[in-house]
Parts: C-alpha cells; structure tokens; sequence
C-alpha cells in the first residue's frame, strides 16, 4: 500500500443509529449526540484497525462535530493520533500532512428532501451555501481544502442519501451507506456488525484507489445565505472587513436579499474565510 499516512473526518450525525430529535440539532450531552459518539468511535475503529493491519504508518482522527472533543478517547484505538482543537485555527491546516482523507458520520445538506438531520455547517443559522451557483455541502469544501493540498477524499461513509450527494462532490469516491434516510429524524438502520465489516473493507480499498482531486477552480463566487438577516449583515461587515469583495445580490421584489451574501473568491485562503 503507497499511502501511509491516513486523515479520517468525523462527523456525527451520519453515522448508524442516529436520528436526532425534532427541531433539534444533534447537541452534546443529549442522549442522540451520546448514541453518536460511541458509534462515531466504532466506525472509526473499524477503519482505523484495517489500515494499520494493511500497512498504515499513521491514522489520525479529525473529530470536527460542533467543533471538536466529541469522541472519548478512550473509546477509541490506542494507535490513533488526534488533532488538537485547543486553538481556532483555520479549517484543515494541518490537512498536507496526509496522503488522503476519509469521511465518517457526514451528512446530506441543508434543504435535502429526506436527508437524516440535514444542515450546512449550522443548522441553526445558515440555509445554504452555493458555488458558482450550485448547492454544496460540507463534504464539497472539505473536499476542495483538501484537494488544494494535494490530498484526495477517498472514501465517505454516511447515510444514503449523504452518500448520493458525496458521489456527486467528489467523482470516484467511495461510499458505504450506515443507514438508509427516510426524513429528518427517521431513518432504518444497518446491521452493525455487518457495517463495520464493510467499513474495514472498503477503507483498505480506497486506501489503494486513484480518485481524481475534488477541487475547485478560482476565481469564483459564493453565496452563504443566513435565516436571519442580522446575521448575514455581520458576515458582510466581516468579508468587508478582511478586504473580500461581498455584498448582498440584487431581487426584483426586494431590492436586495438580505439573507444572502454573495462573495467572490480568488483562493483556497478567501474560501476557507468565507465559510
């Protein structure tokens, strides 16, 4: 096996046996977000133990739900690094220091018919981000930073309809599908043992797989619209402020939309900023 060196991204609400609660996100403490986490260490075991057993050097664990310190460590195997959140740092900083990236628990975005706790980065304040006019996800910027480094996504286990939209980011990329997704808060699960048996297979798999860079070509406009118009204000005075060039786009009935911030965007840098 070429690649030894391994980043595996952890989200939660993706992963077998969650669904959350009605008009909730997947909060820590509840009793969804504790399913989750020792779940989201199964799964991430299953992969973890694969790829050492085919040759790994190094598996290190990005925990990014609800900024980080989700998993319990000790739940987790003993011959996983983890990446520090003690400082905010820009998303994926340290992403070059691998020779690919592996999704977990990720999840359909905002506005997804049927897409098990579907949300876009917050699901309290954002209703969509586009790219040169096309809905993405949090799978396609991830996916972007990381191909910016020269680092491929190979692989994205979720639900399936988070699976669909991965496939869609990223052309070639591997799946495996933890449950199938019936609506926000129901979904029918997987066999766990099965999953995780699948999960350690397909992990070797794509460890070995060439899948073309999911990247993004500048520049570009983005658009990040917010549920509250006060909100998107403050994100237009802050793009203003770090000299981006942003502003609300123009509505026939409106005038303009003021939930909606549209910037253009010259760099990996400007797109990390203006997520």
């Amino acid at each position: 096996m070429n690649r030894k060196r391994f980043l595996l991204a952890l989200d939660l609400e993706g992963v077998n046996y969650v669904v959350g609660e009605p008009y909730k996100g997947l909060g820590k403490g509840s009793d969804q977000w504790e399913i989750a986490r020792r779940q989201g260490a199964k799964e991430i075991n299953a992969a973890a133990a694969a790829l050492f057993a085919a040759g790994a050097e190094r598996v290190t664990l990005w925990d990014n739900h609800g900024g980080g310190n989700n998993v319990d460590p000790a739940d987790l195997d003993s011959r996983i690094d983890l990446v520090s959140h003690s400082t905010p740092k820009p998303r994926q900083y340290f992403i070059g220091d691998y020779d690919c990236i592996l999704y977990f628990g990720y999840h359909a975005m905002e506005g997804t018919l049927g897409g098990v706790l579907a949300h876009t980065m917050s699901s309290a304040t954002l209703q969509f981000y586009k790219w040169n006019g096309k809905y993405i996800g949090e799978v396609d910027m991830d996916a972007a930073i990381a191909a910016s480094h020269g680092v491929p996504s190979v692989l994205f286990v979720g639900g399936n309809i988070a699976c669909a939209q991965a496939k869609r980011a990223v052309p070639g990329i591997l799946t495996v599908e933890t449950k199938r997704e019936l609506s926000r808060n129901k979904a029918e699960f997987r066999d766990n043992e099965e999953l995780l048996a699948e999960i350690a297979e397909k992990a070797v798999e794509a460890a070995q797989k060439q899948v073309p860079m999911a990247g993004v070509t500048f520049p570009g406009e983005m658009q990040k619209s917010f549920k509250r118009v006060e909100d998107a204000a403050a994100y237009l005075e802050k793009l203003r402020a770090l000299g981006i060039k942003a502003e609300h786009p123009d509505d026939e009935i409106l005038g303009k939309d003021g939930h909606t911030v549209v910037s253009v965007i010259d760099d990996i840098d400007t797109f990390i900023k203006c997520i």
